[in-house]
């Protein structure tokens, strides 16, 4: 199964793998848009996503500007969806 996300979405992985690191040199395919993985990139992508949507609403809980709280919301809106589709994909195999 390929997965499919917008290229916002896409700079988000990028971003995300950036800033935590890219343990299985992910970043790459992730940029050139090639987002077929086997089981195991794909879990660990998901574990990836899984902290950064919990760091994401820990950070949300406790902002006191609402414009950034606003952003972080989003954000974590953003990779709750991204989880879905990663998570669909892991059952799928």
């Amino acid at each position: 199964m390929k997965l499919h996300f917008s290229p916002e979405e896409l700079k988000l992985f990028a971003e995300i793998l950036l800033n935590q690191g890219d343990p299985a040199g992910l970043l790459d395919r992730i940029m050139a848009n090639d987002l077929r993985f086997d089981f195991d990139e794909l879990d660990q992508l998901r574990e990836i996503l899984v902290a950064s949507w919990t760091n994401a609403s820990s950070e949300a809980a406790a902002c006191p500007d609402p414009q950034l709280k606003t952003k972080l919301e989003a954000r974590r809106a953003a990779l709750e969806s991204m989880i879905e589709r990663v998570a669909e994909a892991c059952a799928m195999f």
